[in-house]
């Protein structure tokens, strides 16, 4: 019931938006989702911004194994403190999570609220204008996760994002993430991963990116995590998107993530 009612605020929210849209401002509305490759821009100074999936289900396998998550309405909050920085919050108010046997016999059952994440965003070049645009972005996790749907640690790391302007309506964007994660046996250790996504808009409302991750993670030991990502978006007004698709990880743990989103400023 609580995620339904968070589901139908969210919804409202993005309707008021819609209904009572401003001037646009000094930048287009510029977002972190869907894909997982970062934005290079900032939101502009004064500005709230809000990017939130409404709801995303993962389908997790691993050595026999089946892994059910799904989140309501997970966001990540936006303020723009100068022309070319922002400060985030993050965070996942309703998380469900269940897992199964190889005999889909119920061994694990959680709900409860994520982590919270505040990170800050600078924009170095591009950030208004231009073909090339670059930004950094620190982070820290606060472990506030519901106990069994967290690690218990704080989580920090920087992620460098890139976007280039290649010409005929093409965008290429990548990100670096540099972190310092927490394995499930409290064992401190280095993740780098990387993205490179390519986008274009099909009309001046709806645009489509394909995109691909790889992180070098650790479980029992060291390996490759690859993903396959996809989606659409479909941007209402100059303030509010809307937005589907789907990651799909391979390599390692195979997972499966369908998602729905919106984002909207004012």
């Amino acid at each position: 019931m609580r995620a339904n009612i968070t589901f139908l605020t969210s919804l409202f929210v993005a309707s008021a938006v819609f209904g009572a849209e401003e001037q646009p401002p000094v930048r287009e509305l510029s977002t972190d989702r869907p894909d997982q490759t970062e934005s290079a821009h900032t939101v502009p100074k004064g500005w709230f911004q809000v990017e939130s999936n409404l709801i995303s289900f993962s389908r997790t396998r691993q050595a026999g194994e089946r892994s059910d998550d799904t989140s309501f309405c997970d966001f990540i909050f936006k303020y723009g403190i100068t022309h070319n920085t922002d400060l985030q919050i993050g965070w996942a108010p309703r998380l469900l999570h269940r897992s199964e046997d190889a005999d889909s016999v119920l061994i694990g059952k959680n709900n409860g609220s994520g982590d919270l994440y505040l990170r800050m965003k600078t924009g170095l070049v591009g950030n208004d204008e231009g073909p090339y645009a670059l930004a950094l972005l620190p982070w820290a996790k606060a472990p506030t996760a519901t106990k069994g749907l967290g690690n218990d640690c704080w989580e920090y790391g920087l992620t460098i994002n890139q976007e280039l302007d290649i010409g005929g309506g093409w965008e290429l964007g990548s990100s670096i993430f540099l972190s310092m994660a927490v394995t499930d046996h409290q064992t401190r250790y280095f993740e780098p991963a990387f993205t490179i996504a390519i986008g274009r808009d099909l009309t001046e409302k709806i645009g489509f990116y394909v995109e691909t991750y790889q992180g070098y993670l650790t479980d029992e030991g060291r390996y490759w995590q690859s993903s396959l990502d996809g989606g659409l978006s479909y941007l209402v007004t100059s303030n509010l998107k809307f937005d589907a698709g789907v990651n799909w990880y391979y390599n390692a743990q195979e997972a499966i993530n369908p998602f729905v989103g919106v984002s909207f400023r004012f």
